[in-house]
């Protein structure tokens, strides 16, 4: 068990590092010729990996939908560096890609995923746009009943009232409000090694850890 669990993290590392390397996520077959193992090996990782919620793939596919951080479809979160781009699935996700590859780099999104473009730009790892905010409407919990949908709603706003009128008027939950900063702090401690050779997936107690470090120690980020 314990070595499948390692060759699932293999699989697993070598999708972060493709997509890092090309913008897009690799097929079976490109996993199967790098890993130097059989496609139904491949395959086997691929549901396993979906199943313990560490990727998401197409419906009745082994096409690779979502690898967090990066998204393999269009968001409105665009992460852009001097040579290379991803999109990004959400705030912390597209921090999360900046975390990853180490690189100054600038975030395209809209403000409440609205009509208002703004730019979120990572200099020398530092954030340049601190005074934002940045809203999860699901408990950490449940982000994986529907990753997308909880993923798509981690938007940046820039006060809490704003947050309030906008919960009210799209008919979403109200839920934890978080300095757009903190975010980016997590972002770092969570995604910064994904693509280092040892990278492995996070148990619920290293989880729990990541967000306490951060500080976000209410309720809302409790996963057992």
């Amino acid at each position: 068990m314990k070595y499948y669990q390692e060759q699932q993290d293999k699989i697993r590392y070598q999708i972060n590092k493709y997509i890092f390397e090309n913008g897009y996520a690799p097929e079976v077959k490109d996993l199967s010729a790098i890993m130097h193992v059989s496609e139904k090996e491949i395959e086997k990782g691929l549901d396993e990996l979906a199943a313990n919620h560490a990727l998401v793939l197409h419906p009745a596919s082994y096409k690779i939908w979502v690898a967090h951080p990066f998204a393999l479809f269009p968001t409105l979160f665009w992460v852009k560096t001097s040579k290379k781009s991803w999109w990004g699935n959400c705030t912390w996700c597209s921090f999360g890609i900046a975390a990853a590859i180490k690189k100054d780099a600038e975030i395209y999104t809209k403000m409440k995923g609205e009509e208002e473009t703004i730019i979120l730009s990572i200099k020398d790892g530092q954030l340049q746009d601190a005074d934002l905010l940045v809203h999860f409407p699901v408990p950490a919990k449940k982000f994986w009943d529907n990753v997308i949908y909880t993923c798509a709603n981690m938007l940046v706003f820039r006060s809490e009232p704003e947050i309030v009128e906008w919960c009210e008027r799209h008919r979403v939950s109200r839920g934890e409000i978080v300095p757009i900063q903190q975010v980016w702090e997590l972002a770092q401690h969570w995604y910064g090694n994904y693509l280092h050779p040892r990278w492995t997936r996070k148990t619920v107690s290293e989880a729990e850890t990541i967000f306490k470090q951060v500080g976000l120690t209410s309720d809302f980020w409790r996963l057992s």
